[in-house]
């Protein structure tokens, strides 16, 4: 019995993973203004949730801001922990783990919503967009051609991605403010504040 429902669970998700769409690859298909706007609605429900913590959720950030600010001198005592101190410390573990969830809380928005690969294609061509628009993109420092020069297909497609770039930017621009607005209120909080 547990074997068929081993294989019948298993039937269920790999025909779930197959019905799920693929992303295109958006570093050479442009987005649409629905892919913008899909990936602003995620970080604004993101964003949302994570300025009303209560619990244990407040209590993550909280104790993550404070080892960031104030990190402690000896994380390991020189004697056998107590229980109480273990206790402590498998409390700091799970509030460490649960602040990393809230810190790419809209990771978990979009998983909910079915739309995880395409959330993820989607941002990975923003953030290399606003990287950019705002100079912050990184450089090979001069000569970037390898020594065995580049190939046809290979300089093709940088320019398939060069014009798509150019064609997302005009999408992205208006929004470069906010977007990096809700990615501080998203995980912020990693760096030491919100």
């Amino acid at each position: 019995m547990r074997l068929a429902f081993a294989a019948f669970a298993g039937s269920l998700a790999l025909a779930s993973a197959l019905a799920a769409p693929l992303a295109p690859d958006f570093a050479v298909v442009p987005l649409s203004k629905a892919d913008v706007d899909l990936y602003l609605g995620i970080l604004r429900t993101a964003a949302t949730h994570n300025a009303h913590l209560t619990g244990d959720d407040k209590a993550a950030v909280d104790f993550t801001v404070q080892m960031q600010r104030h990190p402690p001198k000896n994380p390991a005592p020189g004697h056998m922990p107590t229980p109480a101190e273990m206790n402590q410390m498998i409390r700091n573990a799970n509030l460490s783990a649960r602040a990393a969830e809230l810190a790419s809380y809209d990771d978990a928005i979009a998983q909910q919503r079915g739309v995880a690969a395409r959330y993820d294609a989607i941002r990975n061509e923003v953030e290399s967009v606003l990287a950019q628009i705002t100079g912050m993109g990184g450089s090979c420092g001069g000569d970037c051609t390898p020594p065995s020069g580049f190939s046809a297909a290979q300089l093709a497609r940088a320019k398939k991605e060069a014009d798509t770039a150019n064609a997302d930017k005009p999408l992205i621009a208006p929004h470069v403010a906010e977007i990096a607005s809700l990615k501080k209120q998203i995980s912020g909080f990693m760096l030491g504040g919100r």
